[in-house]
């Protein structure tokens, strides 16, 4: 009698190929997910740069911007989303609204810090005068402002800080900006 030799699988086999395609399985999954984390960072890149360039409008459009500095309320403006938005006397929107410079600049600002809030999670926003917004020393924006008078560029920075970010902070535990713009008036 001749004897045949078994063929199949044995369950070596099976088990192995069942961990190889659940390690591919994993790393799909992986990949998958920061594709996710990417989209929603670039998400929050393009919600900070369309305040930035709006902010920016609004500050070349302002009549307050003849005035001196500290009656500037755009230069005033430093805020933190975990800080609550203090509404407008009047939101200006009704073209019968009778809104002078001021009260058109405050309820402009209010709509800032508003879509600051709404928008970007641990959000801030500061225009100011800044001769200096880079520090070569620590290779980042700063928030601290630089002002050297009129002749320095009035700038436009914001920084969020995204749930999925486990990033640990830089020293001092400040978040540096993440968006600078420069204002051309």
């Amino acid at each position: 009698m001749k004897k045949h030799a078994e063929t199949g699988f044995s369950l070596i086999e099976v088990l192995v190929s069942l961990l190889v395609l659940s390690v591919g399985i994993i790393g799909a999954a992986s990949m998958q997910l920061n594709a996710l984390r990417s989209n929603q960072q670039s998400g929050f890149h393009s919600t900070a740069l369309q305040l930035a360039i709006d902010t920016a409008d609004q500050i070349r459009a302002a009549t307050v911007n003849n005035d001196a500095d500290a009656a500037n309320a755009y230069l005033r403006l430093d805020f933190k989303s975990e800080e609550s938005v203090i509404s407008a006397h009047s939101l200006c929107y009704d073209v019968s609204s009778a809104c002078n410079a001021v009260e058109i600049t405050d309820a402009q600002i209010y709509e800032i810090q508003r879509r600051l809030k709404s928008s970007l999670p641990n959000g801030r926003i500061k225009v100011c005068r800044d001769a200096a917004p880079w520090s070569d020393s620590s290779n980042t924006y700063q928030w601290d402002c630089h002002d050297a008078g009129k002749s320095a560029p009035i700038v436009v920075k914001l920084s969020w800080r995204s749930p999925s970010d486990h990033t640990a902070l830089p020293a001092g535990g400040k978040e540096s900006p993440r968006l600078v713009i420069l204002v051309q008036t």
